[in-house]
């Protein structure tokens, strides 16, 4: 691969680390909040709330005490950061492979770091949000909006790879580099390029396409594949949502 065509590909990945700037700007602005509020606070502070909101642990007031959260929260952003600094060099791309296979893999690159972003920005969003709220309403802290988030971490999973996707397709096809008969039909048994749809295979799970990591992914082209995924995304998405709505009203 030419220098040129390196650039191509590269072009601007350096972007995808303000999503991390993003998530430590809102750890700092917490903190600054706490540093703030300490003075105010009780003697003892709740450290934990139970299911209901209201708190069950308590602890003598201390720097540890009031900030541990914000603390581990912003030691998630710092090692996502650190993650995403790895990531280029996780997704091997073999020498011989083709041009088109180069934009793929990179698609692949911006798609997994797009999700370590995101992931950084909800996490620093709700430890910022669940600190505050010890804070200023001890008494009770509501719990919805961590439900809300829980669905959310797993909405940005796959819209982060469709649109790595669609972005490695489009920049491959605006310099002329289109996918072979061999890599258009291998393209076509994937959804956002890691989730397989192939309605002629039975297997319920199958290994994740080369460059996306090791292990297994759902075959989502059979009715055992597709029933798996509605359940997982049932429990694990739209359940956490519809019940943080309705604790919010």
């Amino acid at each position: 691969m030419t220098a040129d065509v390196g650039a191509q590909i590269n072009h601007r990945r350096g972007r995808f680390w303000l999503p991390h700037l993003i998530a430590l700007v809102i750890m700092a602005f917490c903190f600054v909040f706490g540093a703030l509020t300490f003075e105010s606070l009780p003697d003892t502070v709740a450290t934990h709330w139970g299911p209901s909101g209201r708190p069950d642990a308590w602890a003598p007031k201390s720097f540890e005490a009031v900030f541990s959260a914000l603390m581990m929260g912003a030691g998630l952003c710092v090692l996502l950061s650190l993650v995403t600094a790895l990531v280029p060099k996780m997704v091997h791309v073999d020498d011989d492979a083709s041009v088109w296979e180069r934009y793929r893999r990179e698609g692949t690159i911006r798609g997994t770091v797009a999700v370590l972003g995101g992931t950084s920005v909800l996490i620093a969003a709700i430890i910022g949000f669940l600190s505050v709220a010890g804070w200023t309403t001890p008494d009770h802290v509501p719990w919805w909006p961590a439900a809300v988030v829980t669905g959310l971490f797993l909405v940005v999973i796959p819209v982060s790879y469709a649109a790595a996707a669609r972005w490695a397709r489009r920049t491959a096809s605006a310099h002329g580099i289109h996918p072979t008969a061999a890599e258009e039909q291998e393209e076509k048994l994937w959804i956002a390029g890691v989730l397989y749809n192939d309605p002629n295979d039975p297997h319920l799970l199958v290994a994740k396409r080369a460059g996306t990591g090791v292990g297994l992914t759902v075959n989502v082209g059979n009715t055992r594949g597709r029933v798996a995924v509605a359940v997982f995304l049932g429990l694990f998405v739209v359940l956490p949502v519809i019940l943080g709505v309705v604790a919010a009203l």
